[in-house]
């Protein structure tokens, strides 16, 4: 009896801390192991054999159940989620706007092709009093062929270096400030062009300004005297003048201040007509100078006999030189070209001419 109550006070004695401390709010709660459970442990532990590793509160940790629990546990109270949530069926923070385009983001390391750059010449086809916008390099001088003998520039922007050479223009600034280029004819006020040049960070390319023919023809017969090719023309005494436009053209070449256009239906064609040989202007070309205006044709042989050509069956009042290259002598078939110098005579003597009704063949 005594034994027994001995035993009774130490499990006492043992459980009285425990309760004291689940009491007290600031102690953490520790559970109640009784005297007996401690002992049933020894002793299922001394039976096996085997020695059994016990936590802090005395109870027997089992290693491989307890990972495999935690891993079962863990699996089934924190599922995986696929990495397609944070991209799919997700809304946009803004919505776009109307026409904007969504780009794809390429990658870093994506190979990339390289960029195909426009450097071939731009044809601006214009007209007088109409302003076309043209887009050139930023930082790089732009050439800007004009179809005037004598171009005239007005800009109003500082920053921007024009320079005349003939009838080329270059055109070069560093910002991106468009400037607006007003062009016209040395001496003729009337009509002009427009262009604003909007520079970009592209490659210089070569500009190339077109007028209508007839438009053009109309300026340049109102624009006054072609001071170049009129200095031209004064170089010689008037006979060697015609001797030297005669050979210039003859070997290809164009005089200093002299334009070059295709014939057009407007024009006259010079009234050249011989037995045996066929003119033909139409697909020809008009060279203008100051004082002198060259018709280039050809001439062939129709006949079935050689033909020498004659300058005088081209001759009227307005011509003032012919001459015809490489050949005089035509055998049949062969051709020839013709050329016919019209002497400008003036708005003053200058009569108006009736065009032939067999279009200059016999």
């Amino acid at each position: 009896m005594k034994f027994q109550q001995k035993l009774l006070a130490l499990s006492l004695a043992a459980a009285a801390p425990a309760v004291l401390a689940q009491q007290a709010n600031d102690m953490p709660a520790s559970p109640i192991v009784s005297t007996a459970d401690m002992m049933g442990s020894q002793s299922s532990t001394q039976e096996g054999g085997s020695s059994v590793q016990l936590d802090e509160y005395g109870r027997p940790i089992n290693e491989g159940k307890n990972v495999q629990a935690n891993k079962t546990d863990s699996g089934a109270s924190m599922p995986v989620a696929p990495a397609s949530v944070m991209s799919k069926n997700v809304p946009s923070a803004k919505p776009l706007a109307n026409g904007q385009k969504v780009h794809d983001v390429k990658k870093i390391g994506e190979k990339k092709e390289a960029p195909n750059y426009q450097t071939k010449p731009v044809e601006v086809v214009t007209s007088f009093g109409q302003t076309e916008l043209v887009n050139v390099a930023m930082g790089h001088p732009t050439r800007i062929v004009t179809p005037f003998m004598q171009p005239n520039v007005l800009k109003i922007d500082q920053d921007a270096i024009v320079s005349v050479k003939q009838n080329v223009i270059y055109f070069a600034s560093d910002a991106k400030t468009p400037v607006t280029l007003h062009i016209r004819e040395e001496g003729y006020e009337a009509q002009s062009i427009s262009l604003t040049l909007l520079p970009q960070k592209i490659p210089p390319r070569e500009v190339i300004v077109k007028i209508p023919g007839q438009e053009m023809a109309d300026a340049i017969a109102f624009a006054g005297r072609n001071k170049k090719a009129e200095k031209w023309e004064q170089s010689e005494p008037y006979e060697k003048t015609l001797v030297n436009l005669m050979t210039t053209l003859a070997k290809g070449d164009i005089p200093s201040g002299y334009r070059i256009r295709d014939f057009r239906p407007s024009d006259e064609s010079p009234l050249c007509q011989q037995r045996g040989l066929k003119f033909e202007f139409s697909n020809g070309q008009v060279i203008s100078g100051n004082d002198f205006t060259v018709y280039i044709g050809t001439a062939a042989n129709a006949a079935q006999q050689p033909i020498e050509f004659v300058e005088t069956n081209c001759a009227s009042r307005e011509v003032a030189s012919v001459s015809a290259w490489p050949e005089v002598y035509l055998q049949p078939g062969q051709k020839t070209e013709v050329f016919v110098v019209d002497k400008d005579q003036g708005p003053e003597n200058r009569l108006e001419r009736r065009r032939s009704l067999i279009g200059g063949v016999q």
